[in-house]
């Protein structure tokens, strides 16, 4: 069996990258979930921050978006690490 596949047997700098780029990816889905999402076309002024505010009140529009960034981070850097072999 390759011990490489088990993330509970990587080295720690490994982890720490991968953990890294998950958190990463979710804040990059949440970026991309404001900007697709019809709050930020109500945006005009200096009423930015209170329109966010008001869009993180509804976690159903931007929960996916987080949910998805993470996760392809976290598989991308898993197949990566996999098919690189730097274990």
């Amino acid at each position: 069996m390759d011990r490489g596949l088990n993330p509970l047997t990587w080295q720690r700098r490994h982890l720490w990258v991968w953990a890294l780029l998950i958190m990463a990816g979710g804040v990059g889905g949440l970026v991309f979930g404001w900007f697709v999402s019809p709050f930020a076309r109500l945006v005009q002024g200096d009423n930015t921050p209170d329109m966010i505010m008001a869009w993180l009140h509804y976690p159903e529009a931007w929960w996916p978006y987080v949910g998805a960034g993470a996760l392809v981070t976290g598989l991308a850097y898993y197949a990566g690490d996999l098919l690189t072999g730097a274990r």
